[in-house]
């Protein structure tokens, strides 16, 4: 041990001067270690997870690959590479990585939890499922696992398995917004939009400064009849991002719905300038189908973008 300690020192010091980000001293550090042969696997992460931070993703992978053939039956640098791989979307070599990970330590859960994650990316949705259900059978109480694994069902039209697996994220952790927000959309999807409101509700009390659970509020609304509520959120929204073109044509939309077709008529001009697309939504949508013989919508419609 007396041999080893002055490299875990120097490893000690590599890692409190990675915290702070002097990436070159504690890569000195580090260069040190290498010289120990219990502890240069470690060294060699250490400096991987500097260069990546630099994002010169080509060195970080090399110095990975020296960590790996330094200790070839170490589980944590197998999954460490495999997070780095993960990281710049080489998702097939990183399941090879947390495969072989997962051969040295069978009971690695987040290792299945991130194939998982691999796989959804890839939209290999149901190998993305057992992966999930690995990790879950290993770690039951896993919110993150839960909450991907409703997403993913939702992705792909399981509303039923989505819902379970949300509730089952909330009741983990009752004060985390976005499982209430998601069980939300899939009730909405189902045309139950008085269970999605009552859910974005929730969400909101924990998240209010949520942009986009402020918009997809205003948008219930909007299909719920009642405008002037839309319009509260819209507004707040705005407040926070004047210049969000989806916002403005909300409002624009709103404006409609309550029948003041000048000021629905300037929101949707101002709109149309961030973003010419919006004339074909504008057509689209049913709360401008009474316009569509005026006069002055034909004008919007028609104008040309002007430089903002």
């Amino acid at each position: 041990m007396g041999d080893i300690q002055p490299f875990l020192n120097y490893l000690e010091i590599g890692e409190l001067y990675q915290k702070v980000g002097d990436f070159e001293r504690a890569k000195e550090a580090y260069e040190k270690v290498i010289e120990c042969p219990e502890l240069a696997s470690f060294a060699w992460v250490n400096i991987a997870k500097i260069e990546a931070a630099r994002n010169h993703l080509k060195t970080a992978k090399e110095y990975y690959l020296r960590a790996v053939e330094t200790d070839s039956e170490s589980y944590e640098i197998l999954y460490n590479y495999a997070n780095f791989l993960l990281d710049i979307q080489d998702y097939e070599e990183a399941i090879e990585s947390y495969d072989k990970a997962l051969e040295k330590e069978p009971s690695l859960a987040l290792a299945n939890y991130n194939k998982g994650v691999a796989y959804s990316r890839m939209e290999k949705f149901e190998q993305a499922i057992e992966s999930y259900n690995k990790s879950l059978k290993m770690n039951p109480d896993d919110y993150f696992c839960l909450f991907d694994l409703g997403i993913l069902y939702y992705e792909i039209g399981n509303i039923k398995e989505a819902v379970k697996h949300f509730q089952k994220a909330i009741e983990l952790n009752p004060k985390e917004g976005k499982a209430y927000e998601y069980m939300a959309e899939c009730f909405k999807k189902t045309s139950q939009f008085d269970i999605a409101l009552t859910l974005y509700k929730r969400a909101f009390d924990l998240n209010s400064d949520d942009i986009i659970l402020q918009y997809k509020m205003g948008d219930l609304y909007l299909i719920l009849g009642q405008a002037e509520e839309a319009m509260k959120y819209f507004n707040n929204a705005l407040e926070s991002n004047s210049v969000d073109v989806l916002l403005i044509y909300k409002r624009a939309c709103t404006y409609a719905d309550m029948g003041d077709k000048n000021k629905s008529l300037k929101e949707l001009s101002i709109a149309i300038q961030f973003n010419p697309i919006i004339k074909d939504m504008a057509l689209i949508d049913k709360c401008f189908t009474p316009y569509h013989e005026d006069e002055e919508f034909q004008q919007v419609i028609n104008s040309r973008r002007r430089p903002l």
